[in-house]
């Protein structure tokens, strides 16, 4: 999958090269003993632990007389992990000469790259923990940008003009985060969420963005400094890319309004890394780089180095294939026992239609056309299906926003549309199930009405489509994962529909309220976490 993150930034203390390299060395040690399987002793340039899941590899050059360049190190975290993602962390720290030449005494580089045997599984990158330490041992900064690893307060008109100033600054090449803090009158519970959305936001953001916090008076300066058209909302956030230009609007700029993470505080951070990381990717390193690097180069025999990185190329590229094809395959043999399976029931619909057809025109003069009956056939993806479920089926069905999790990354999946279409299809048949409750005075539960019922739209009553419950092993170890806010209280939901067994595997979890009359959508999603995951 390639480098999914990178910081680089420029100290003032010549010793930054020596305190990246021991906060780099402590915290690989520290990766591989939590998993009980220590590296081996050091004094050796390479250390490897049990069945070699974790390697590190140091390189050091330092010669103090140098004209150039003093101390060069290069560092490599090598961790396979257990659900089959090899993450690689490389450090590249330097200092002399060279770097003065640039404005710095010393620079530190940070990438992290990763492969997986799944492509289609999304990785989320995040700043390994030892850079938040280094951001604030070694005086990080980036052209005059310093590169903190805790928010920084701006409070009235003269904060909001020194903000203003970072944020339209010319030779800025690094995003910058603002969050609004909470008007005075906020509760504490909500002043408690802000403190976890800025305090997750920083540590997402950690080498690639500084983070600003601006009271409710510098939120209204801000917005006059910067010509900006509306203040930013009390808990919302805005991301300035760099080359922002007031005059030019928004084209530059990132909105996020707070419900969308509000919720959950997490997803503010995931939200701005997401845009932030894959922009860090580019960034090339100063030139002093290559004069540092060719110290290390000459210390490894270059044939032997040539002929590891090739091998090593092959079988990352060997390695992408084999688990793309193999992806491929599992996702057609699952796609075509679902769909085996649709055509067995739509010909068993199709016999029951002509029927059925006459019977629901007198349901419908009888008790009036709803909106129920005049929602869209198809829906465009997931996101399009909860969409209108919200317009559509409010009256039979709550869905909350929070419920729909990440179905912006299920859209962008090559099934994306195919499961939005099965996604609002079962939607609809948990609305006409609880319009059958409330009603028709049906009794039973959502399994026993699609088996019985011959309704048209009743869904797959099948344990490949449709479980009432979860596994006594998965409630046993997760149960965290399946319990949700339900009519203003905590309750475990097991019940879910199976969008689709391949890639994401997307699920929606429901149940049904008796004091509403309504089914409650408590999640909809890729798959939860289980004993296969």
């Amino acid at each position: 999958m390639g480098t999914l993150y990178r910081s680089i930034w420029s100290s003032d203390d010549p010793g930054a090269v020596d305190l990246a390299d021991a906060a780099f060395t402590r915290w690989a040690e520290h990766a591989a003993e939590r998993d009980h399987r220590p590296l081996s002793d050091p004094g050796t340039r390479t250390r490897t632990s049990k069945q070699d899941r974790y390697t590190l590899r140091r390189e050091v050059h330092r010669d103090a007389t140098a004209s150039k360049i003093t101390a060069v190190v290069r560092a490599v975290f090598i961790a396979n992990r257990r659900d089959g993602i090899r993450w690689t962390t490389t450090l590249r720290t330097w200092a002399g000469a060279s770097a003065q030449h640039e404005g710095a005494k010393a620079w530190v580089w940070v990438d992290v790259d990763a492969s997986s045997h799944h492509p289609n599984e999304p990785i989320i990158p995040r700043p390994p923990i030892f850079v938040s330490e280094l951001l604030t041992s070694t005086g990080a900064s980036r052209h005059g940008v310093d590169l903190r690893a805790a928010p920084v307060r701006y409070r009235g008109e003269e904060g909001a003009e020194a903000l203003a100033d970072l944020v339209t600054h010319a030779d800025r090449d690094v995003p910058v985060v603002v969050l609004a803090d909470l008007d005075d009158d906020a509760g504490l519970d909500d002043g408690r969420v802000l403190d976890a959305v800025v305090r997750r936001t920083v540590r997402d953001v950690a080498g690639l963005a500084p983070v600003a916090l601006v009271d409710p008076p510098a939120r209204r300066a801000l917005a006059e400094a910067l010509a900006e058209d509306d203040e930013l909302a009390p808990g919302g956030l805005r991301l300035y890319q760099p080359g922002y230009d007031p005059a030019e609007g928004e084209e530059r700029r990132l909105e996020v309004r707070p419900e969308r993470f509000w919720t959950r505080p997490g997803m503010a951070g995931r939200i701005v890394a997401g845009v932030v990381a894959p922009l860090s990717t580019a960034r090339r390193p100063p030139d002093s780089y290559d004069r540092a690097r060719a110290h290390l180069d000459a210390q490894a025999p270059t044939e032997v180095g040539a002929k590891l990185e090739r091998s090593t190329a092959r079988i990352a590229d060997l390695e992408q294939e084999l688990a793309s094809e193999r992806s491929f395959a599992e996702g057609v043999l699952e796609e075509y026992g679902d769909l085996e399976h649709e055509v067995a029931s739509l010909r068993d619909q199709l016999r029951l239609l002509t029927g059925d057809l006459s019977r629901l025109r007198d349901e419908r003069s009888d008790a009036g056309i709803e909106d129920i009956d005049l929602a869209p056939v198809h829906a465009r993806d997931c996101s399009d299906a909860a969409s209108l479920t919200r317009k559509h089926l409010v009256k039979y069905v709550e869905f909350p926003t929070s419920a729909g999790v990440d179905l912006e990354l299920l859209d962008r999946q090559s099934a994306g549309a195919a499961w939005g279409a099965q996604a609002w299809r079962a939607l609809r048949a948990l609305a006409f199930y609880a319009r059958a409750r409330t009603r028709d005075g049906f009794d039973g539960d959502f399994f026993q009405w699609c088996w019985n019922s011959g309704h048209p739209m009743a869904w797959q009553a099948s344990p490949r489509k449709l479980a009432m419950r979860e596994s006594k092993s998965v409630m046993d170890r997760w149960p965290e994962t399946r319990t949700f806010e339900v009519d203003g209280e905590l309750r475990e939901v097991e019940s879910h529909i199976k969008i689709s067994s391949a890639g994401m595997a997307p699920r929606i979890y429901f149940t049904w309220v008796e004091r509403t009359g309504r089914i409650h959508v408590a999640y909809f999603g890729r798959h939860l976490r289980n004993t296969m995951t």
